[in-house]
């Protein structure tokens, strides 16, 4: 099998302790998810519940177990994933708007996958009510992300997980 200059058959720059090191990033972003997960339901029933006026997009409906089960494996393995590639991302940066960027891509593309699935109800709905639907939805995402993020940035700044290629 042959490989260009820029496509290697093996990982030269990706050693032992940063795969460990990607994995607990990994692992500690999947915890964070269920748990952000469960903030967030809490207030989109508060919102669903106590703003009247307010259609919002549907993604907690948890009265079914094998239901709840197969969300919280989902938001864990986005959470897993966000969080491992989050780490690749900002490696030794500075760069905010490199740290940002990572969430709301990632919560955009959540977001449109989310108003894909629901577009028949969706356009039913007066223009603002939809827009508003769309808002909340995408702001659940973000503090979704937001506090992954902010427990990975904990993490690396108590040496608990270390930045990319940091050997």
């Amino acid at each position: 099998m042959q490989f260009s200059k820029f496509i290697s058959s093996e990982s030269k720059n990706l050693s032992i302790s940063d795969r460990i090191d990607s994995l607990k990033a990994g692992c500690l972003g999947a915890i964070a998810s269920v748990f952000a997960f469960f903030v967030i339901a809490l207030c989109h029933h508060f919102l669903q519940n106590h703003l009247t006026n307010v259609q919002l997009i549907s993604n907690f409906e948890l009265d079914i177990a094998l239901m709840l089960l197969i969300k919280l494996a989902m938001i864990g393995f986005a959470g897993f994933l966000f969080a491992v590639t989050y780490r690749y991302i900002v490696r030794r940066d500075r760069n905010s708007h490199l740290k940002s960027g990572a969430i709301l891509a990632f919560a955009c593309i959540r977001s449109v996958t989310t108003i894909d699935h629901e577009l028949t109800s969706l356009i039913q709905l007066p223009l603002i009510s939809m827009a508003l639907a769309i808002i909340i939805l995408l702001v659940e995402n973000i503090v979704w992300l937001a506090i992954i993020q902010s427990l990975i940035e904990t993490a690396i700044q108590h040496k608990w997980i270390t930045t990319f290629g940091y050997d």
